[in-house]
């Protein structure tokens, strides 16, 4: 089974431009980001979905130093982005988790990948209630799932953002 965190990074914020480019000590937020990410023992491997935008080395020069993966897609439809980058990888379980979260548990994104996989479940967070910390967000869902989203999703929200169609059809309650 290939398990594939990934990781969206940009660096076009408007609300904090270069944010996973800020320094935390001798650290990129990035550079913590992906340094806790590999210490998954249930992921195979770790890919940085960003875009094409000016400056772009940066983030890919951050993830070759750390051996990590990039695809480069789409700034405005996400939802693509993360597709073609699991498709690219060949991943048949998606780990969804976003850059600016440098404190991410690692051993936390491995208990949510065995829920998935004992459960059989196509999707799995804990987003739908608010036990965790922000900065701890994780979203895991099957390939399948997300392909779904990718071929029926129509509205923009869905396209611009990756989970919102897999959770509207969903019978979490």
């Amino acid at each position: 089974m290939n398990v594939i965190i990934i990781t969206q990074a940009r660096l076009g914020s408007s609300r904090l431009p270069n944010k996973v480019m800020m320094k935390i000590g001798h650290h990129t937020m990035l550079s913590l980001h992906l340094q806790r990410l590999l210490n998954s023992k249930k992921a195979s491997m770790t890919v940085v979905a960003t875009t094409d935008e000016e400056g772009i080395g940066l983030i890919i020069n951050e993830c070759d130093i750390r051996g990590v993966h990039v695809y480069q897609g789409s700034l405005l439809d996400v939802l693509d982005r993360f597709y073609q980058a699991a498709r690219k990888f060949n991943a048949n379980i998606v780990v969804r988790v976003t850059s600016d979260c440098p404190l991410i548990d690692s051993s936390l994104v491995d208990e949510l990948i065995e829920k998935l996989v004992t459960e059989k479940l196509d999707y799995c967070s804990n987003t739908l209630t608010e036990d965790f910390p922000d900065g701890q967000d994780i979203e895991v869902f099957t390939f399948e799932a997300l392909e779904k989203a990718w071929l029926e999703s129509r509205l923009k929200s869905d396209r611009e953002h990756v989970t919102p169609y897999i959770k509207r059809n969903s019978d979490f309650i």
